[in-house]
């Protein structure tokens, strides 16, 4: 069986956790998510971090204990043993890390439009072309890059903290009152902060290729989301005090916006903004190729996808995901790309959450058991939850 060449250390595969949630979200739907929830957005950040941190425990479990390249779908193989199962969710996930690429670069270009007017389909071909070539390299080349970014994407959110001229706006940060309507934009906006947190799950799809996953693996994983929970968190307050919730939800770049009284700083943010969420889908096009590595090799897609190219990387695999991004980032807007990430990845949360909750029982590690299945029950109930608020 062709194996994958563990060389990842704890402290790359944590950071390029962050690096993939930061690059992922915050840059680009602080605003979006301020449009949906209005004054109650920072509420918004906090129920899709709760959500999220029974899931993200139940992957760093299973990778801990079957670190694969295939992830969610050999967790899923592991128990419901169905071909069937197997490779839908194998293919979710692809299309998940896939549509989750496309609205990445749709955001550049966005951030980008700040700078200069370009045709967006030239933009978006030129990037993608870019980011083929980044995804091919040995995957610590890859993985050295997208750590070194993720420095970078944090020195821009701390400078957007320091340095965001405060307002006086009366919004509603504290002690909300717990209204049906209010919940409901709570959950509308939630829906769309959660996809900002997607990325701690692409981890364990690089599981094989970490030293020692059965010892580094859950923690990366609770590291990197208890890292971008607090930046989140603190981001969303300070934005939410910068500007008037309008302007907020209109601006394609709003930490540029709420820089523009110090206009070097400005452009520095849009500059830093651009890499961010070109490392987010950079990592989401090596979590898709081994996604499609993994499903090939196990015999359950063609074995044109497992070829490995002379620097060790699944190369077939890696093209094919670069087309798909190209495709559906030509295909459809950020909000739209970022809602279907959302819904699909849920789903997927729902049943490795679920295969979770079996091996912890077979293991007699009642705990994991119990944190697993509140983590399945609130994905279902956070897919409830969200189509409700889109109403």
């Amino acid at each position: 069986m062709k194996k994958l060449k563990p060389s990842l250390s704890l402290f790359q595969i944590t950071f390029l956790g962050v690096g993939t949630m930061v690059g992922a979200g915050i840059y680009v739907l602080v605003g979006k998510v301020a449009g949906l929830s209005q004054g109650l957005s920072l509420w918004a950040f906090v129920a899709a971090a709760i959500i999220v941190s029974f899931s993200a425990y139940s992957h760093g479990f299973l990778a801990k204990h079957i670190p694969s390249s295939a992830g969610a779908a050999e967790y899923v193989n592991r128990v419901f043993h169905s071909p069937h199962l197997t490779l839908t969710v194998g293919l979710f996930v692809l299309l998940t890390g896939v549509v989750s690429s496309a609205a990445l670069v749709n955001g550049f270009y966005g951030y980008l439009s700040e700078f200069i007017l370009l045709p967006q389909w030239l933009v978006i071909t030129g990037l993608i072309y870019t980011l083929f070539i980044m995804a091919t390299q040995t995957v610590n080349t890859s993985v050295n890059f997208a750590v070194a970014i993720t420095f970078l994407e944090l020195l821009g959110l701390i400078v957007v903290i320091i340095f965001s001229k405060s307002g006086d706006f009366e919004i509603e940060l504290q002690n909300p009152s717990w209204s049906i309507n209010n919940i409901q934009l709570i959950m509308s906006g939630a829906f769309i902060a959660f996809y900002a947190y997607i990325g701690f799950e692409d981890m364990v799809n690089l599981a094989e290729e970490v030293e020692k996953p059965e010892r580094n693996m859950l923690p990366a994983v609770m590291l990197a989301l208890i890292l971008t929970t607090i930046l989140y968190y603190w981001v969303a307050w300070v934005a939410l005090h910068a500007l008037p919730i309008n302007q907020l939800a209109q601006s394609d770049a709003p930490f540029a916006i709420m820089l523009a009284h110090i206009p070097l700083m400005s452009k520095a943010i849009i500059i830093i903004g651009l890499i961010a969420i070109m490392n987010g889908a950079l990592v989401q096009i090596l979590m898709g190729s081994r996604m499609l590595f993994g499903l090939s090799r196990d015999g359950r897609l063609p074995s044109l996808l497992n070829k490995l190219s002379p620097k060790h990387i699944p190369i077939n695999a890696t093209i094919f995901v670069v087309l798909l991004v190209w495709i559906f980032a030509l295909a459809l807007p950020l909000v739209t790309l970022a809602r279907l990430t959302s819904a699909i990845i849920l789903l997927v949360f729902t049943l490795v959450n679920v295969s979770a909750v079996v091996i912890a029982l077979q293991k007699k590690q009642y705990t994991t058991a119990v944190i697993a299945m509140i983590g399945a029950m609130l994905s279902i109930l956070f897919v409830i939850g969200g189509i409700a608020g889109q109403h």
